[in-house]
């Protein structure tokens, strides 16, 4: 079971933010915001969800950093101070942008954190699926019941063994997230939390020997397993139809920012803060299937994007005016020194000939 964190990691101060503890996470909060104000019911919140998903996974003792920005400008601001804490028995979980609605202190942050740090070799199929199954399960989403209504809006979702090498994931998206993320539910749901996380350590990288090593732990082959997991999804219950264009969409710009990118990288773009924070918040309203909320995020970063494309080609504008005049002054001054002379005798002659004519 997940203990509290070793006596040798003492938490680390960070300036201008006050440290509240709990037995598995480092919460940072400005003295003064909603989040201050809130803290015993947010520790509370993210201590269920260890509770519930993440101790179950029975790894080696560790605490979350989770700091709870007040506003985007703030996350702007102060996120390095919290990745720069994330070593050793401290992980580094994001955090969210807290303003007071309990919705923002959301699992899969946490989740993927977790897997991500717990198996750092482990397969897109396994680490990816496995975090957000995680996530899933605690907010309620049948995994199943989503990958049923993506089959039903015309989607086709490949099979198991086209999706096992690092590459092959990577051409099947945005379509091998979400399956992924259903068989990592179906494995949960079958076989338990614990069996299913150290299947995800057995396979480590060895993805060429994946069924192999799944009769070995599940005692079972993989293609009866698969059919097994089909028959789930056909039997899962979806209400209503959504749209495929706006489903890929989504599903390519979150795994594209948050998962299969970095996005301590993305922030150090201009649009980074803002980008990072959409895909953040629209991981939830996708796995719950509400593309509107999805939509409007992804928006807000488009926006953004643009905006920031805009200001380099403003900089790139200025930057080359300034070259120009840089380089171009001292060799149009040079051409004029040695030019002078003779401009000087064109200039002059004239006068002559005048005067001789007189």
């Amino acid at each position: 079971m997940t203990g509290a964190l070793a006596p040798a990691a003492p938490a680390q101060s960070v300036p201008g933010w006050r440290l509240h503890e709990t037995p598995h996470f480092l919460i940072y909060a400005v003295d003064g915001t909603r989040a201050s104000r809130d803290i015993e019911q947010i520790k509370a919140d993210l201590e269920l969800i260890h509770m519930e998903v993440i101790a179950p996974l029975d790894l080696p003792p560790s605490r979350l950093i989770y700091p709870l920005y007040a506003s985007l400008e703030v996350f702007r601001r102060d996120w390095w101070h919290f990745a720069t804490l994330g070593y050793g028995d401290v992980v580094h979980g994001w955090g969210t942008t807290y303003t007071g609605d309990s919705r923002e202190i959301t699992p899969y942050t946490l989740t993927r954190v977790v897997v991500s740090d717990a198996f750092p070799r482990a397969i897109p199929l396994l680490r990816w699926g496995l975090g957000e199954a995680l996530g899933d399960s605690f907010a309620g989403v049948d995994a199943n019941g989503h990958l049923k209504a993506a089959v039903g809006a015309g989607l086709v979702i490949p099979a198991l063994r086209d999706i096992l090498a690092p590459s092959d994931f990577g051409n099947a998206l945005p379509l091998s997230y979400p399956t992924a993320v259903s068989f990592m539910a179906f494995l949960i749901e079958r076989y338990g939390f614990a069996r299913t996380a150290s299947f995800v350590e057995r396979v480590d990288y060895r993805y060429f020997d994946f069924e192999n090593l799944f009769i070995m732990h599940f005692h079972a082959r993989l293609a009866e397993v698969e059919r097994a997991w089909q028959v789930r999804i056909s039997s899962a219950t979806v209400t209503g139809r959504i749209d495929s264009s706006t489903y890929l969409a989504a599903n390519s710009f979150i795994y594209r920012v948050t998962l299969a990118g970095n996005p301590g990288r993305q922030m150090l773009l201009p649009d980074g803060p803002v980008v990072v924070s959409e895909a953040f918040a629209a991981v939830e309203p996708l796995r719950r299937l509400n593309l509107e909320r999805v939509r409007t995020r992804m928006e807000t970063a488009a926006r953004a994007s643009r905006r920031a494309e805009q200001q380099e080609q403003r900089t790139e504008t200025t930057l080359r005016g300034i070259v120009y005049v840089v380089v171009l002054t001292p060799i149009l001054l040079a051409v004029a020194w040695l030019l002078w002379p003779s401009l000087r005798a064109r200039v002059g002659a004239p006068r002559v000939a005048g005067t001789h004519r007189r």
